[in-house]
C-alpha cells in the first residue's frame, strides 16, 4: 500500500463525502451521485475506496456487494465501478494499489469478482486475473407488436411517481437467473436518476414499469419491472407509438420472460470482466443492464 492511505466507509462523512462528489464531478462529469445520495439509495452495499492527496480525492475504485444468480444458483458476488484517476495523478500506480486492495479484502468472502470495463483500461484489468467474456443484446425483428400505446410516462420529479417506481423496485420479480442478482433497487435507481429520467413507462393495470425507448425504429427494452406473469407481446404493444418498427432489443437474458428472440448482437459498450467460476461461459448471456455499476 506505500504511504497512500486507502479511505472506506465514509458515505457517512461529511467532509470525505463531499471529497467524493467532487471527485466525481472531474472524472464522472454526467453522474448525479449526491442526488442519489440524498435520496436515500447510497447503502452499504455500495463502497468507495479512495486515495486522497492534499485533502481531495485523486483516485477511486468502488466495490458493491451483490447477490448473483448464475445459471439458476446463489453466488455471493462483487461488482467493480467507479474507476478512474484525476488526470495529474495518472500513471502514478494508484488505481493498482486500489485493486490490489480490495481483491486481498474479499478474496476469502466472495465467490467471483466482476466489472464492466472502459475501452481505455482493456489491458489492465487482466493483469489482476480477470478475464474477458462477450455479453449479448437479444434482438427481435419478426412479428414485431402493433402499436397500442397507452402507457403513463412517469415523471421522477414527482414525489408520488418516485415513490411508485420505488414500490415496484422493491416487490420486483427476478427477470433473469442466467446471469443476474437480485435486491439491486438501489443500483436500478442510480440508471433511472442518471441514465433513464425520461424513459419510465408504467401500466396501471398490469402494474409494470417498463425502462425503454424508441430511436430509429428500434425499441430498447432496457428493463421490466414486475411482480407477476403477464403476457409480453400485449405489455410491449402499450409501450409502442411507432408503426414501422423494425426491431426490438433486450438488455437482459430471455431465460425468465421466454421472449422470441431471432438475432444476437455483442454488446461492446463495456466489455466484461470476471474473475472467478464462471460456469455459463460460452453461452449467450447478458447481466441486466441496470444492474451494473
Amino acid at each position: 500500500m506505500g504511504k497512500h492511505k486507502i479511505h472506506e466507509n465514509y458515505r457517512d462523512v461529511d467532509i470525505l463525502r463531499n471529497a467524493f462528489f467532487d471527485f466525481i464531478n472531474v472524472v464522472y462529469p454526467r453522474a448525479h451521485f449526491r442526488t442519489w445520495f440524498e435520496k436515500g439509495f447510497w447503502r452499504d452495499e455500495y463502497k468507495p475506496h479512495s486515495i486522497m492527496i492534499d485533502d481531495k480525492i485523486v483516485s477511486n475504485i468502488a466495490s458493491t456487494r451483490m447477490n448473483l444468480l448464475i445459471d439458476g444458483s446463489q453466488v455471493s458476488g462483487i461488482q467493480i465501478g467507479t474507476v478512474g484517476t484525476l488526470p495529474k495523478y495518472r500513471g502514478q500506480g494508484l488505481s493498482r494499489i486500489l485493486m490490489e486492495y480490495i481483491l486481498e479484502k474479499y478474496k476469502e468472502t466472495t465467490e467471483i469478482i466482476f466489472l464492466y470495463s472502459s475501452e481505455e483500461a482493456l489491458k489492465f484489468y487482466p493483469k489482476f486475473g480477470f478475464d474477458r467474456y462477450d455479453e449479448v443484446l437479444f434482438l427481435q425483428t419478426r412479428n414485431m407488436p402493433k402499436a397500442h400505446f397507452s402507457a403513463r410516462k412517469l415523471d421522477i420529479k414527482s414525489d408520488s411517481d418516485f415513490d411508485l417506481i420505488e414500490n415496484c423496485l422493491g416487490n420486483r420479480s427476478i427477470i433473469t437467473k442466467l446471469f443476474g442478482a437480485s435486491d439491486y433497487a438501489f443500483i436500478t435507481m442510480w440508471h433511472i436518476i442518471n441514465l433513464y429520467p425520461d424513459n419510465i413507462f408504467y401500466l396501471e393495470e398490469d402494474n409494470i414499469i417498463l425502462i425503454a425507448f424508441e430511436r430509429r425504429s428500434q425499441l430498447h427494452i432496457v428493463d421490466i419491472i414486475f411482480n407477476q406473469s403477464f403476457e409480453l407481446t400485449e405489455v410491449l404493444s402499450k409501450i409502442i407509438k411507432s408503426d414501422d418498427l423494425k426491431s426490438i432489443h433486450y438488455y437482459f437474458s430471455p431465460d425468465q420472460l421466454n421472449f422470441k428472440f431471432d438475432q444476437v448482437a455483442v454488446d461492446t459498450e463495456s466489455p466484461l470482466f470476471i474473475k472467478g467460476h464462471f460456469p455459463i461461459s460460452g453461452r449467450r448471456f447478458k447481466f441486466p443492464a441496470t444492474a451494473q455499476t
